[in-house]
Parts: structure tokens; C-alpha cells; sequence
């Protein structure tokens, strides 16, 4: 017997499901509905961001690549300061938060076990951490001269009080494919074109974590 053919209504749909799988996060937990409704009454939420490592940088052909330390300098910033920053602005923006308090100094890895670690210096509240854990280049196949660059981030909102996690993602992964991330090897170390990248990944990346964190828990709606 043969098999009926998906109508175009059917495809459509497929097309679309995978496009909202490509961007977005991997699930982690989501926010239940009371949680969401408390934030707002919350004494403070903290965002903090741990450290980034050093780039994972690949050799391409027959030149090695910049030092990583070279391009953490050129880079002049710490990529998940600035996701933390961008996504704590759209955040607040989004679930109408004025408690929102942005910690600049980076926290030393490894990422805390829970939240529970806060408790003596935040005492109440909630902390919203988020962390990068890929910074990568590496050349192009048909190009080596041509790098592209992959981000990496995780994020998860917790009480300080017992450390429970409200809400988290799994890694949010910006660069993979993206023609727009990518950059000569020479500009690793030189230009403005690497801190463009960066400043594009990071609105992004902040861009998916919104997203993750505005679906409803259960149903997948928002």
C-alpha cells in the first residue's frame, strides 16, 4: 500500500519546529508559572558570571595560531560579562524587573554546585548565574586563513536560601554555522572585527536565553 505524502501544511510545520529548535537553547528546567510571578517581589536577584577560559583556538595549515592569551587581550572583554549584561537588560525589560542587580567582577570557576554557596553574602533573594563554557576558533576546511567562532553559554536562576534551581538552560550555542561569526586569522589579534563578533554573539546568545526563559513550564507555551 502506499504511503500518503505529508501535505504542505504538515511540512510547513516540520520546517518550522526544526528552525525553533535551531534557535533556541537545550532544555534545562523551566520556570513554573508561581516562580514567575514571585520574581518581581524577590529582594534582589543577583546576576553574576564566572570567569571565561582562555579560547580554544585550532591550528589551521601551516602557520600556528595567535597565543589565547593574545586574543582574550585583543578581545578586551569577558564574553559572558557581556551575555550576562545584555541578557539581565532584556530580562528586565521582558518580566518588568527593577531588582535586577548586575555584579561586575567576574566569580572564579569552577561553577558553583548550587546556590547555596551565596547565602552568607546575599543572605535572601535570588542569583542568576551564567557562565561560558566554549570560546573556540577554528579554520575553515577550504579556507584556513578563515576562522569561525563558536560561544557557548549556560545560565540558571536559584533561591539563595536553599540553593534550588528555578530555572536553567542547557548550552546555548551561537557560531556554529553562522557566516557572520567568522573572521580572518590575521584579526584575531588585530582590527575590530573580533569585538564586533563578540558584541553579535553576545546580543544572541542574550536574544535565546530570553527565549528559553519566557516558555511556560508544562506546555511549552509562552
Amino acid at each position: 500500500m502506499e504511503l500518503q505524502k505529508p501535505c504542505a501544511q504538515t511540512r510547513c510545520a516540520l520546517l518550522l519546529g526544526a528552525f525553533a529548535l535551531l534557535g533556541a537553547c537545550v532544555q534545562g528546567v523551566r520556570l513554573s508559572d508561581d516562580d514567575r510571578a514571585r520574581l518581581a517581589g524577590q529582594p534582589a536577584i543577583h546576576v553574576l558570571h564566572y570567569e571565561t577560559p582562555l579560547p580554544r583556538i585550532k591550528a589551521g595549515g601551516l602557520a600556528a595560531p595567535p597565543a589565547p592569551t593574545g586574543v582574550r587581550r585583543h578581545a578586551a572583554a569577558d564574553p559572558a560579562a557581556l551575555i550576562a549584561q545584555s541578557f539581565s537588560r532584556l530580562l528586565g525589560k521582558k518580566e518588568k524587573l527593577k531588582n535586577l542587580h548586575i555584579e561586575p567582577r567576574p566569580l572564579p570557576p569552577p561553577v558553583a554546585k548550587d546556590a547555596s554557596r551565596y547565602r552568607e553574602k546575599y543572605r535572601r533573594g535570588l542569583v542568576l548565574e551564567l557562565w561560558v563554557d566554549e570560546w573556540s576558533f577554528a579554520p575553515l576546511p577550504a579556507d584556513t586563513k578563515t576562522y569561525a567562532m563558536t560561544l557557548g553559554a549556560r545560565s540558571r536562576l536559584a533561591r539563595v536560601e536553599d540553593g534550588r534551581v528555578l530555572w536553567s538552560t542547557g548550552r546555548c550555542s551561537v557560531g556554529d554555522d553562522n557566516r557572520s561569526l567568522r573572521l580572518a586569522s590575521t584579526e584575531l589579534t588585530g582590527g575590530t572585527r573580533l569585538r564586533k563578533l563578540l558584541a553579535a554573539a553576545r546580543d544572541e546568545c542574550a536574544r535565546r536565553l530570553l527565549r528559553d526563559f519566557d516558555i511556560r513550564n508544562g506546555d511549552g507555551k509562552k
